[in-house]
């Protein structure tokens, strides 16, 4: 966990890879054991592979371990999020892609430790919820990312961001202000249209292919219209000029959304908090129920 720069990008990278491979690991030990997973419940008993693969399998059981540690270490990202003593152990982005890591590998571990055999009311109400926080995790992900934060985490109001866009605007010589200005307002009406709400937000989000298309072409338009009259600029100035308008656009872009994009990580997380206590509610229920029957034998 890594304040700034470059070790932020690799610690991003190593928790972004670590998901990936779980996920994998988890697909492969499903793939390598689906003769034994296709049985009924009563055959695996009788399988060769049950002492290896099943729940209470040396295999099964580690993976069972290893995931419901993982989901629960996860946790830790909301130690750091709320509690300040902690703020200087890393920066939170960080944080939050080692909680997305974690809960997708934890998750797929212990999907795989069950031998896909969801036959009881707590399997299934654990599968339902590990889904749940899935889904709401990866695509909270990327709601999270649609909102301006400060290093620290918390979200950025409005004074921040104006101040930011200014700053950029004003950011190359007085020469060249009136074509930064004019390039942002052309490139600004396609990567950054009013939206009226969260669901205006989410429609657009879903054009965003299409509108990265259009933002390109329009910026092609503008490189060879600097260049003739009025304007007259060099191609090095007309480098710094759609640089600087292309940042200037898309973070007006992140302002114009910041506000329909926070009502929608309000309700993505109260969705992924709920689906998250049932996943550790049932997790607690099965180690316990477990353990006594373990400790009765």
């Amino acid at each position: 966990m890594v304040p700034t720069g470059t070790p932020v990008k690799l610690a991003r990278s190593f928790w972004n890879a670590l998901a990936l491979l779980s996920v994998g690991a988890a697909t492969t030990a499903y793939f390598l054991g689906q003769d034994y997973y296709g049985l009924a419940r009563d055959a695996r008993h009788h399988a060769a592979e049950d002492h290896l693969l099943g729940p209470g399998g040396s295999f099964g059981h580690t993976l069972g371990i290893v995931g419901s540690a993982m989901m629960v270490a996860n946790l830790l990202y909301l130690v750091r999020r709320r509690w300040a003593r902690v703020e200087g152990l890393g920066e939170i982005g960080t944080w939050l892609a080692f909680h997305v890591a974690l809960g997708v590998g934890g998750v797929a571990f212990v999907t795989v430790h069950a031998a896909m055999l969801f036959d009881n009311p707590i399997a299934r109400i654990s599968l339902i919820a590990a889904g749940i926080v899935l889904v709401t995790g990866v695509v909270g992900r990327w709601i999270y990312a649609q909102v301006p934060h400060r290093p620290d985490g918390h979200d950025m109001d409005e004074a921040e961001l104006v101040g930011l866009l200014r700053a950029r605007m004003t950011s190359v010589r007085p020469a060249l202000r009136t074509a930064v200005e004019d390039t942002e307002r052309a490139l600004a009406r396609i990567a950054a249209p009013t939206v009226s709400g969260p669901l205006a937000a989410a429609v657009h989000a879903l054009g965003t292919p299409l509108a990265l298309v259009r933002f390109w072409t329009t910026r092609q338009v503008w490189k060879a219209r600097l260049a003739a009259a009025p304007y007259g600029l060099s191609a090095g100035e007309t480098h710094d000029v759609l640089g600087v308008a292309s940042q200037a656009a898309l973070m007006r872009r992140r302002f114009r959304r910041q506000t329909a994009f926070k009502h929608m990580v309000g309700l993505w997380r109260g969705v992924h908090r709920v689906a998250t206590f049932i996943l550790l509610l049932t997790l607690v229920t099965h180690v316990v129920t477990v353990l006594y029957f373990s400790v009765g034998r």
